[in-house]
């Protein structure tokens, strides 16, 4: 897949302490905005705060514009450049290279992707992604997989076992009561 990170290489038990320890983000809904380089893909970052560890950290989702292509990403980058943790729903098959027999160095797309203690990336699925029936519907659902990613990366909305929404529209800065009139109270002189 791609070379040795030395940063996860040196410092192992940290990577796994920003991967699977709690962390909680506020945001909600997350608004996804057209990416800057790739007008077919929509992306945010939000700031995600780690229950133990300072570093700061953020979950990134990018999102193709046509159905099932998406990714979900937590990335420190004062740790390592690279974004640590990911899910990627649609793509191709990685291939391993790790001490498993060929037959189980393939692992096809959707999948998580983070390092061993050896700094190598690697690919995986979850027991709930091995099943063929909850993968697709995870794979072709933003909401399923960012639920998905959110449990496998133990992430609260506001503390709780939650996952926000997504949206594409700009937040109202005025929430606009459509039935109030605007006017109604005030005397006007003739």
């Amino acid at each position: 897949m791609s070379e040795i990170n030395l940063d996860v290489k040196q410092n192992y038990e940290y990577l796994e302490e920003l991967s699977f320890s709690e962390k909680n983000i506020q945001e909600d809904p997350i608004f996804l905005k057209e990416k800057d380089n790739r007008k077919d893909w929509l992306k945010n970052s939000v700031k995600v705060e780690h229950s133990t560890a300072k570093e700061e950290m953020s979950l990134i989702i990018e999102k193709k514009l046509f159905p099932y292509k998406y990714g979900i990403k937590l990335h420190s980058p004062k740790f390592t450049k690279k974004p640590f943790f990911r899910f990627d729903s649609d793509g191709p098959t990685h291939r391993n290279k790790i001490e498993n027999s060929l037959s189980d160095q393939p692992i096809t797309t959707p999948h998580f992707n983070t390092y061993d203690e050896k700094g190598q990336e690697f690919a995986y699925k979850s027991e709930v992604l091995k099943s063929e029936k909850e993968a697709k519907a995870i794979s072709e659902n933003i909401e399923f997989g960012i639920s998905h990613f959110f449990q496998e990366t133990n992430i609260k909305l506001n503390g709780k076992d939650e996952f926000p929404g997504l949206t594409t529209k700009n937040p109202e800065l005025f929430k606009i009561e459509t039935q109030t009139d605007p006017l109604n109270g005030i005397e006007f002189l003739d």
